[in-house]
């Protein structure tokens, strides 16, 4: 009898220790690939150029007419003055992008951990993120999408300070406004968690039941110091006719490639996505022609700008070349197709979560029961709306790729959170069996995948 209580205890301990291990495999293969992909140059992404002038040059860094803040450019130009000018500068970029992604993965897969009932369904979730070519091709690239990730988790953790400590609540709220700060000065969309943020410390007010004068004081110290650079940024975008207040808007009298008919439908050319075009041969790109379900799909679980697929022949690393002189094998787009076909399972689970997801966090918001995935899809659903809504505003939309899930790569974690806590939660509640069939093919996607982006 001892002994078969001692094997019960051994098998509780061993399987969190066995789980650890997939976890292991699920971001450590993911980063492996993204580290072959820098050596033959993964890390030439869209605008790579202008990216790579700001890190290389002093001068450009502090540039408000450009489409990105300077932080990202700051701390890379102190690596390129450390590394110097070769090669080995935008390789070490980009595999210290990927491992502070993978980094912040597996901090985000803990905090949601908690959220499951199921460890396989949750196990479901790590290797669907870990394997996401989204993801794991913008951890590489040089741009600042890389830093959305790791800004984002880290956003979450201090969120969970402020929301679960009772002593020192000020100094938590101080790191709070320090963290938001950087983001909206690495990333401009993060501007849009700044009123999502105060919706949050409403509800962290209410289920803490603070008295309003300790709840301003919280408020000032989280985001004063946001909201002054978002403010500068802006002031300082109109001195120079930058993106944030000229370029990127639509003139008087021009008319959107991409409208909220294109944004809220689905098309019939969209089956010809499934055909995984290149995003460079442009004959995706005309002006009402997909719907942007249909480019997301496509972006998510296609390598569409073929940014991990071979370098040009003939031209080393420090030849000038873009993204389009790429090309991929004839063999990878079955894949891509296949990929695609595949993640039409993950779509629909998103589309089906994500309401939910919202629905429970409004509720626990007004019964001041907030709860860590309620954090994840309030935030991360104002990162997406900030991205999404702006869309038939902007010039170009459709052209210039503003739909591009590079773009909402914090929303996407949220999305597939959704999609799976909808698994755990409804569709496999109490079926063991079910979440095996899940999780079995996540393993086929993720096998699809890897193969796709070797």
């Amino acid at each position: 009898m001892a002994t078969t209580t001692s094997n019960a205890e051994s098998s509780k301990v061993a399987r969190p220790s066995i789980c650890r291990v997939l976890w292991a495999c699920a971001l450590g293969i993911p980063f492996a690939l993204s580290v072959f992909a820098a050596f033959r140059g993964g890390y030439i992404g869209p605008d790579y150029y202008p990216h790579f002038e700001r890190l290389t040059e002093w001068s450009k860094i502090f540039d408000f007419s450009t489409t990105s803040p300077p932080t990202y450019y700051w701390l890379g130009h102190g690596l390129f003055l450390l590394i110097g000018s070769s090669n080995a500068f935008p390789i070490t970029l980009s595999i210290a992008q990927a491992a502070l992604n993978t980094l912040a993965l597996w901090w985000f897969l803990l905090y949601t951990e908690r959220c499951f009932s199921s460890r396989l369904n949750h196990l479901g979730l790590v290797f669907f993120l870990g394997f996401l070519p989204v993801r794991v091709i913008h951890a590489a690239t040089i741009g600042t999408d890389s830093a959305t990730i790791p800004l984002f988790v880290f956003l979450l953790f201090l969120f969970g300070n402020l929301s679960s400590e009772q002593s020192s609540t000020l100094k938590n709220a101080a790191f709070l406004g320090l963290g938001l700060a950087v983001a909206v000065w690495t990333k401009y969309s993060f501007m849009a968690l700044i009123p999502a943020s105060f919706l949050l410390l409403i509800g962290i007010w209410a289920k803490r039941r603070w008295k309003l004068k300790r709840f301003i004081a919280v408020c000032t110290l989280s985001l004063a110091l946001p909201c002054a650079l978002a403010l500068h940024s802006f002031w300082a975008s109109s001195r120079v006719h930058g993106y944030n207040t000229e370029k990127h808007w639509l003139a008087k009298g021009e008319a959107p490639d991409m409208d909220y008919r294109d944004l809220f439908s689905v098309k019939a050319n969209d089956i010809q996505l499934f055909r995984a075009p290149q995003y460079f041969a442009r004959e995706i790109l005309a002006p009402h022609r997909h719907s942007y379900l249909g480019l997301v799909h496509l972006g998510v679980f296609t390598d569409t700008m073929n940014l991990f697929q071979l370098p040009p022949a003939g031209k080393d690393l420090g030849s000038v070349w873009e993204p389009d002189d790429k090309t991929r094998r004839p063999w990878k787009t079955p894949l891509m197709q296949a990929s695609m076909s595949l993640g039409i399972l993950w779509t629909l689970l998103a589309l089906i979560g994500v309401p939910w997801s919202l629905f429970r966090a409004a509720r626990d918001l007004f019964n001041r029961k907030l709860q860590r995935e309620d954090v994840v899809a309030i935030l991360g659903t104002a990162f997406f709306l900030v991205i999404f809504l702006p869309i038939p505003f902007v010039r170009w939309g459709a052209l210039f790729g503003y739909w591009t899930p590079r773009l909402i790569l914090p929303a996407l974690l949220f999305f597939s959170l959704a999609a799976f806590l909808s698994v755990d939660k409804k569709i496999a509640r109490s079926s063991e069996r079910m979440s095996c069939a899940v999780l079995a093919l996540v393993a086929l996607q993720c096998a699809i995948e890897a193969v796709m982006l070797i």
